[in-house]
Order: structure tokens, then sequence, then C-alpha cells
């Protein structure tokens, strides 16, 4: 069933990418270049899943975590990061939000993104 998908990163190939990756199933995709662009949307759009960097500057994946997982109901989200560290993920945990290590092949990401949304 096709889905309304916000992708967040300030790396606009990977972000093309995984729209191009998405729309192919029949997703719609929204996309955002930073934590507060993307706050913004998930305050006023409905979304059935977010997929967002851990580093990006200014407002972080973190955060754009926190207001997804704030809404009723909450919104499932898929992190993304290229710092692997386990102190990194450990935050994860409390957020409920699905860890996905970069780079990544594209059938993980899409594996990720089907569990993430039968988890809603």
């Amino acid at each position: 069933m096709p889905s309304r998908i916000l992708l967040v990163d300030d790396e606009v190939d990977l972000t093309d990418s995984l729209v191009r990756l998405l729309r192919r199933l029949s997703h719609t995709c929204l996309t955002a270049a930073s934590g507060r662009e993307a706050i913004a949307i998930i305050d006023t759009d409905r979304l059935d899943l977010v997929v967002t960097d851990l580093h990006m500057p200014g407002v972080d994946g973190m955060a754009v975590v926190r207001s997804a997982r704030g809404k009723q109901p909450p919104i499932p989200v898929i992190l993304m990061t290229a710092y692997p560290a386990l102190e990194s993920r450990s935050p994860l945990v409390t957020l409920d939000a699905v860890y996905l290590s970069k780079p990544f092949a594209n059938a993980d990401f899409l594996r990720a993104v089907e569990e993430a949304l039968a988890s809603s």
C-alpha cells in the first residue's frame, strides 16, 4: 500500500536516490534538507513514516525523531547514520526508532521501510 514518507538528509544525492527507489513502489515522498524543515513538515503534514539522518547541522536527527514519535499516533522513524558508534544508538531504544547504518544496500533500506510501516 502506498505511504507518505518524509526523507530528511543534508546529502541531496542520497535523498534523491531514496526518493527514486520509494517512488518505484508508488510511495509519496516529501523531502527536507534540515531537521528544522523536517519538524515543520511533521507538524503540518500527515505522514506514515519519517526517514532521517542522525548528524545534520543545526537541528539534528534526534530532534526529528522526538517530534515524529511525539505525534498522536506516533509516526514510525528510521534513523540513518554514517557513525554507527554504540553511544549514538543508546537513545534510540527509548525513542523506538529503527537504526540503519550508512552505507546500506537498497534491499536493506526497503526491508527497514517495510518493517517500519508494518509496525505502525
